[in-house]
């Protein structure tokens, strides 16, 4: 099984937003806040568009959700970013061998049982019940999007609005002090 970081791109996309609902979320935005190129936040925009998830901004106008958030499950966006029908692929077999014939027989409806099980639950959680989870404290962009420091592990590197940069340390031992 493999899900790809389309996904998890999604879930981020549709959660800035919501949760950033007074500031203009844009892919360069995003994908400074997850730290990869812009170009692959504008393909899940597109795909998150095209499900009627999202409704990108287009000039000076804000993106917006396709639909209220307490709407949006986490399902509805795996369908709109993955191959839903592929989550568990197999690969081709020998059909005369004794193992390699029965393979796909003895896989299949486990495989879909645990696809029905996993659908099930992701239908569970919506972008709001994500959201509710972030501090409303900090729904605001300045001092938020962060650039990412490769050495290590990812560190943040904060730009805060008057411009000025500093690095974000938190280490597992260090977590919530801040050098800017």
């Amino acid at each position: 099984m493999r899900i790809g970081y389309q996904y998890t791109v999604g879930i981020h996309i549709l959660l800035m937003v919501t949760f950033l609902k007074e500031d203009k979320v844009t892919s360069e935005k995003v994908a400074t806040s997850i730290g990869c190129n812009p170009v692959i936040v504008r393909n899940v925009f597109l795909k998150l568009s095209k499900a009627g998830l999202l409704r990108p901004g287009m000039g000076k106008a804000r993106t917006e959700l396709g639909r209220p958030a307490d709407r949006i499950t986490l399902y509805d966006v795996f369908v709109a970013t993955e191959d839903a029908e592929n989550v568990f692929r197999m690969y081709p077999v020998n059909i005369r061998c004794p193992v390699g014939g029965k393979m796909h027989d003895l896989l299949s409806f486990r495989f879909e049982s645990a696809k029905n099980a996993m659908m099930a639950e992701l239908s569970k959680t919506t972008i709001a019940d994500l959201a509710s989870e972030l501090p409303p404290e900090k729904n605001r962009l300045p001092g938020l999007i962060c650039n990412w420091d490769s050495s290590e592990q990812r560190h943040p590197i904060v730009i805060d609005g008057s411009g000025h940069h500093g690095s974000c340390t938190q280490s597992t031992k260090d977590k919530g002090e801040h050098n800017h």
